[in-house]
């Protein structure tokens, strides 16, 4: 199974629950597989129950996903360590855009162009020889095109001198998603 051990583990991941899947390598040695699992793009504060709910499936389809996709990389004799979609020891982002997940937004939120940016990441940490993606030319990124977050900001946290998350703090506190909303991820 070497040769196709990266589309056997896309495939499986994909017809388990994750709607992306892509690989890279930390400081270009370390291969990592991404998991990208579909979430809602609606602020939390304005439907925590529902959100809640939609989080705890989301968790439960992310852990099964990668406890699958563990016990692949075990049987072909690899290690496998994950992070789940709720770690707090690590920002995936750079991860998700190096394994050509989705690019960065203009907020510094990764967007993909399928999927906007209502999307969650998970990682799995293996010694298996598997490919890096290519990531794509800086003058393909779809945010360059698009000007909605900006256009859509209440707060006007997108300033000439980039995102000013101290002014979007403020407004995210009451429940402001605008940026997300009108994020369509697509060119």
């Amino acid at each position: 199974m070497q040769p196709d051990l990266a589309h056997y583990i896309r495939q499986t991941a994909l017809r388990k629950g994750a709607v992306l899947v892509g690989f890279t390598k930390i400081r270009k040695v370390e291969p990592v597989i991404l998991l990208a699992f579909p979430f809602s793009d609606t602020w939390f504060l304005r439907q925590p129950a529902i959100i809640t709910k939609q989080l705890a499936t989301t968790l439960k389809v992310s852990r099964h996903v990668q406890g699958i996709v563990a016990g692949i990389l075990r049987s072909q004799g690899y290690l496998a360590r994950h992070k789940s979609i709720l770690s707090v020891y690590g920002d995936f982002r750079p991860l998700a855009v190096a394994a050509g997940l989705g690019e960065w937004g203009r907020n510094g939120i990764i967007t993909n162009r399928k999927y906007g940016s209502a999307l969650l990441f998970a990682a799995t940490f293996t010694n298996a020889p598997l490919p890096s993606a290519t990531p794509p030319a800086m003058d393909s990124r779809h945010c360059s095109h698009c000007s909605e977050c900006i256009r859509a900001c209440p707060a006007d946290a997108f300033t000439p001198f980039g995102f000013s998350a101290t002014r979007c703090l403020a407004y995210s506190l009451k429940g402001c998603a605008q940026c997300l909303l009108v994020c369509s991820g697509k060119m």
